[in-house]
C-alpha cells in the first residue's frame, strides 16, 4: 500500500514538473506582449491596434496585432493568433513511459506569432489602402493520451513557419483619427483602430 502511495505521489511530482517546463517556453507570448504596449506608445509614426477572427482553415481563434506606419510608404507590425488546440500546461514534454496509449495527432501546443511588413502604396492621402506579407511561428506537437493515467505526452516537438499576406484599407480623420478594415490569410478579418501623428 505504501509503494503504491509514493508511486501515486512521484508521478503526480513528475506531472508537475513537466507541465512547468512545457509553460516556461511560452516566453515568445510575454515578450511579444512588451513589443506591442511599446509601440502603441511612439509619437513618431501612425500607430494602431487590430483585433479580428482567424480563418477556420488556420485553426480559428481571436487575433491581436499592432502596427506603425514607419515611412510615407512602409511599415510593420507585430501579430499573434490565440489559437493553440491544447495547452502546453497539459502535456508533458516527454514521451509515454509505456505503450498502452492513443495517437492523438498532430496539435498546435502554442499560439502563432508573426511580424508583418507593409506597404502603402497612396502615401499620406486620407484613404490608404495597403499590402503586407508576412512571417508566423507556432510551436506544435505529436500528441498521445495514456490508456491508463488520461495524461497527454509529447511524442516529438515541432515547429512550423507560414507566411501570410494582408490586404486593407485605412481611413484617416481630419482629428487624426485611425479607422481600418482589412484580412490577413493567418489573423482573419480584423477591424483596426489608432492614431496619426500631426
Amino acid at each position: 500500500m505504501d509503494t503504491t502511495i509514493s508511486t501515486i505521489k512521484f508521478n503526480l511530482g513528475v506531472r508537475k514538473a513537466g507541465a512547468q517546463k512545457t509553460a516556461s517556453k511560452d516566453w515568445p507570448i510575454a515578450l511579444l506582449a512588451v513589443t506591442l504596449a511599446l509601440m502603441s506608445f511612439q509619437v513618431q509614426a501612425d500607430s494602431w491596434v487590430s483585433a479580428g477572427s482567424a480563418p477556420s482553415s488556420s485553426g480559428g481563434g481571436f487575433s491581436l496585432a499592432a502596427a506603425s506606419k514607419t515611412s510615407e510608404k512602409f511599415g510593420w507590425g507585430l501579430g499573434i493568433v490565440f489559437n493553440g488546440e491544447i495547452s502546453g500546461d497539459d502535456v508533458l514534454d516527454y514521451p509515454v513511459p509505456h505503450n498502452n496509449y492513443t495517437n492523438l495527432g498532430t496539435k498546435r501546443t502554442g499560439n502563432a506569432i508573426g511580424l508583418d511588413a507593409l506597404w502603402f502604396p497612396a502615401g499620406e492621402s486620407a484613404w490608404r489602402p495597403y499590402a503586407g506579407l508576412g512571417l508566423y511561428y507556432d510551436k506544435r506537437a505529436d500528441i498521445a493520451q495514456s490508456n491508463v493515467t488520461g495524461w497527454h505526452y509529447t511524442q516529438k516537438e515541432k515547429s512550423a513557419l507560414s507566411m501570410g499576406g494582408e490586404l486593407g484599407l485605412q481611413y484617416r480623420t481630419s482629428g487624426g483619427t485611425l479607422w481600418g478594415i482589412g484580412y490577413h490569410t493567418i489573423r482573419g478579418e480584423f477591424l483596426s483602430v489608432g492614431w496619426a501623428t500631426p
